[in-house]
Formats: structure tokens, C-alpha cells, sequence
């Protein structure tokens, strides 16, 4: 597999000066009261900074670009033909700061909006309303402050009557409405890192100031994009604000590469995490239109270490660690790895999909059971189901002589959201009634000894809901092994994950 030596990468690019290169980074990280939640939790900002710092040093103009979570984006093509529509979407995402409230809102059906206005301030103005699309319910909504907005949908999650009046079933299963989706605190908090001038160094050469400016639509950032010069730095909003980002049609998503395409000269992906996707305007098809692409420092370090897994030059035993949510994101290339390792360790959602493949019961935790992985990916069988996919795929590392973890126990609670005292299961059946949030303890202790045993280890996902405390207990014990066996000698590498 000498391929994945092969890649361009940034050292590559000549010449940069004045020269504008778009880099596809992964800055998805937790976002509250609109800034990072603790400096701790800036690790994939400060990841970027060698690109960053590449392009910049040589007097180039770096253009980021970023996902940040999972909003429900708005069609490009629609909001492109009416500057008044677009104008008040990018407003409403402003005043909420990306949160999605009113996103949320719009997509409920008739009843369940009349529902959610009957208890709000603005009732009485509410019954004048018909169920009809288009009546004004959403703009009514959209007008309520930003915690009325939270508490009517926090409400709404908790009653009897969310689960048949909502048109998306899937959006039951968790409340992210603590979550702040806008990137603009990641611009600050980038700027505070690029012009660290090593205070503690008295002696170290103070570098210019850097300039990182803020474009709050990515789609509409022409004229910002034409005032940058050398050295400065852009950050786009968040680029799934348009579900063109993700989507499945290639026309829309080539529709939203093209644009942004026009930003820039050169190409470069430093995030791992997205650049498997094959959704992805941002991570696939813009150097397809572009016609080139490189990697930067952190992606070439990733396939750097796991070029030596799939090259087979790794020591065994080797073990491979997954998380996440998508097991369809990630079948094909557990795939290809399948003969380079001794041991899959299984944890977080994806661990619910293959669960329920084998027939436990996972109460309401998040999986893809009953999706096509065909409708969702294309390819030659479109009937596929995952559940299929993920039965063949245990077949078939049983085959191969690979043992698959899967957790024995979980620690559980009704909803996303934090609580003292987590629900531990005695096996690996969830109740009815609740959702899996983390490993267990038991299933912790498995996956340590496992991961000490082994002389190579590769860890991409999380265990569990790691942004919530209560949920990370598996997360940084995975963390600590990988740590310690690389102190004991052995070969590790931890991919950055993308939340799904």
C-alpha cells in the first residue's frame, strides 16, 4: 500500500507568496456562552497551526474552512436566488449563534408547531395561526428570545406528543440545544494561538501580528476573500449552515465546491476526520474541481502512521480502536485493514448498529439499523442494508482470524444530557427507555487489557459522548492505554475523530 506515501503535500506548493491556499481543517470543537468550553478542548485548532503557519510564513493567504456539528444547513440553491431570504437566515443563525433553534423548529410538522407556540409568550398571537406551511409559525418562532426558544424546545423534547408529530424520528434521540454551531469563536480563539509569540521566551524572535478575519457565510465571501493579503488568515462560517456540504446529490454538492473553489489558488486538507467522506463538498469535491490537492502537516502525519498498519510493516499483535457514529462511514476502510491486525475494538454509537445486527437489545441509543447503505453512499447494490453489512462484516473478520470487541456493558440515561448517577448495565442489553451514552466499566477493563497486550495500536472515534463528563470516563481511559503502551515501546497512533 506505498500509495499512501505517495501524497502532495504542503511543501509541495510553490510559490505561496501572495498566493491564496483553501484548507479543509477540522475545528469541531464544543462551543458554550460563545466560547471554546475550556483551552483544554482547542487540541484540533492548535493541530492546524503548522499548516497555517507554512502558508502564512511565506507570505501566502490561508482561507480555513470547518464543519461544526450537525445543523440542519439550508439548500444553497434556494437561498442563492433571493438575497432576502438568505439575508434572514444568516441573521436568525447570527442572533442564535449557529444553536439551530429555529432550524429545529421548521422542520416540525404543523401540529407539533402550534404545540410548541401554545406555550410560549406569544400564544395568543399563535392561535391566530393555521397548521398550514407557511403560515407564519416559523417567523413567529424566530422572533422569541434565544432562551424561550431553548426552554419551549427543551419542553417539547420531554412530551408525550414529540414522537408522532415530529416529521424526523432520528432528531428524538438527542438535544443539542446547548451547543453553539457558529465558528466565530474559533477565529478568536485561532487568532489568540497564531500570534502566541512564545511569552515565556524572552529571547525568541517576536513574529508579526497575524490577522485572522471572519467571513459569517461561506457561500457570500467573494468581496471579504478579495481584501486579504499575505499573512492573513480567513476563516468561513460553518459550512454545513448549507446542507449542500452533505449531501447526496453530487450535483448540489460540485454546485457549492465550484463557489468556493473561486476563493483560492491551491488546495490542502489537514482534517483526517472528514476525508473519507464521500459527501463532502468541502474534503472531496473541491479538489476534484480544483484538479489538484495536497495534504497538510497533520493529515500527512496520520497517513504516515497508518500507511505503516495497512503496509503490514506494523509489530503484532495489532489492534485497531474505532468510535463514532456511522459504521457505514467507516465499513470500507475496516476493510482494508482487516489483514493488518489481530483485534477490532468497538465503542461508541457504531458499537449500537452491530449490537442490534446480532440481535441485543439497545433501547434508544443512536444506529443506523434499517438504512441503506446504498442510498446513502451509491455504489454497484443499492439494496444493502447496514444491518446486513454489519452481520457480514463479523462474518467476515471471523474469517480472517480478527476477534471483534464489542462492549459487555454501557453507562446509560434517558436523555443526552448529564446526570450524577448513570444507568450501569449488567451485560450488553440496554433497557427500554434508555440510550447507551459510554462504555461500561467492564467493557473498559476488556478494552485496556486488550490494548496492553498489543504492539501496535491505531484509535480513531470515541467511546461514548466525550463532550459531556459523564460520558468521557471511556474516551480518556482508552486515552491513558494508548499512553501508557507507547511508553512501554509500542507503536500508537490516535486519529482525530469527525462528529457525526
Amino acid at each position: 500500500m506505498s500509495f499512501l506515501q505517495q501524497k502532495r503535500s504542503i511543501e509541495d506548493i510553490w510559490p505561496i507568496y501572495n498566493k491564496t491556499v483553501l484548507v479543509r481543517v477540522d475545528f469541531n470543537v464544543p462551543i458554550r456562552n460563545g466560547a471554546i468550553t475550556s483551552e483544554s478542548k482547542d487540541a484540533r485548532i492548535r493541530a492546524a497551526i503548522p499548516t497555517i503557519r507554512k502558508i502564512i510564513d511565506q507570505g501566502g493567504k490561508a482561507i480555513l474552512m470547518s464543519h461544526m456539528g450537525r445543523p440542519t444547513g439550508h439548500k444553497y440553491a434556494a437561498l442563492r436566488t433571493s438575497a432576502e431570504k438568505r439575508k434572514r437566515y444568516i441573521q436568525i443563525w447570527t442572533d442564535e449563534k449557529g444553536v439551530g433553534y429555529t432550524t429545529f423548529f421548521a422542520i416540525c410538522c404543523g401540529d407539533a408547531k402550534k404545540k410548541i407556540l401554545s406555550w410560549s409568550s406569544a400564544k395568543e398571537v399563535a392561535m391566530q395561526l393555521s397548521k398550514a406551511e407557511g403560515a407564519g409559525k416559523t417567523d413567529l418562532f424566530a422572533s422569541l428570545s434565544n432562551e424561550e426558544k431553548k426552554s419551549l424546545l427543551k419542553r417539547f423534547q420531554q412530551s408525550e406528543e414529540r414522537n408522532s408529530m415530529m416529521k424526523f424520528p432520528q432528531l428524538r434521540q438527542y438535544n443539542g440545544f446547548d451547543d453553539e454551531l457558529t465558528l466565530r469563536p474559533v477565529a478568536t480563539r485561532l487568532s489568540e494561538l497564531l500570534n502566541d509569540n512564545n511569552d515565556n521566551d524572552a529571547s525568541s524572535a517576536q513574529q508579526p501580528h497575524v490577522e485572522v478575519k471572519f467571513a459569517q457565510d461561506c457561500l457570500d465571501a467573494t468581496s471579504i476573500v478579495s481584501t486579504l493579503q499575505p499573512t492573513q488568515v480567513l476563516l468561513l462560517e460553518n459550512v454545513r449552515f448549507y446542507s449542500d456540504e452533505n449531501s447526496r446529490n453530487p450535483t448540489e454538492r460540485l454546485a457549492m465546491a465550484r463557489k468556493i473553489a473561486t476563493y483560492g489558488d491551491y488546495f490542502a486538507s489537514d482534517a483526517f476526520g472528514t476525508s473519507h467522506r464521500r459527501n463532502s463538498a468541502t474534503a472531496v469535491d473541491l479538489p476534484h474541481v480544483m484538479g489538484h490537492g495536497c495534504c497538510g502537516y497533520s493529515m500527512q502525519k496520520e497517513i504516515t502512521a497508518y500507511s505503516k498498519l495497512i503496509g503490514g510493516r506494523a509489530p503484532r499483535p495489532a489492534v485497531a480502536i474505532v468510535g463514532g457514529a456511522k459504521v457505514s462511514d467507516k465499513i470500507n476502510s475496516l476493510h482494508n485493514i482487516l489483514d493488518e491486525i489481530n483485534y477490532l475494538v468497538v465503542g461508541g454509537a457504531m458499537a449500537y448498529t452491530f449490537l442490534k445486527a446480532m440481535g441485543r437489545s439497545i433501547g434508544n441509543s443512536f444506529h443506523e439499523s434499517g438504512q441503506s447503505f446504498g442510498d446513502k453512499y451509491g455504489g454497484d447494490d443499492p439494496v444493502r442494508n447496514i444491518d446486513d453489512l454489519a452481520k457480514r462484516f463479523l462474518i467476515e473478520a471471523k474469517a480472517r482470524d480478527v476477534e471483534v470487541l464489542l462492549p459487555v456493558d454501557h453507562a446509560c440515561h434517558t436523555t443526552c444530557e448529564p446526570t450524577d448517577r448513570p444507568l450501569v448495565t449488567e451485560n450488553s442489553d440496554v433497557p427500554d427507555g434508555y440510550m447507551a451514552l459510554d462504555i461500561g466499566p467492564r467493557t473498559i477493563e476488556l478494552y485496556e487489557r486488550c490494548i496492553s497486550a498489543c504492539r501496535t495500536a491505531v484509535w480513531n472515534g470515541p467511546m461514548g459522548v466525550f463532550e459531556i463528563p459523564t460520558y468521557a470516563t471511556g474516551s480518556f481511559s482508552i486515552a491513558k492505554a494508548m499512553g501508557d503502551g507507547t511508553a512501554r515501546g509500542s507503536s500508537g497512533s490516535s486519529g482525530d475523530k469527525e462528529e457525526e
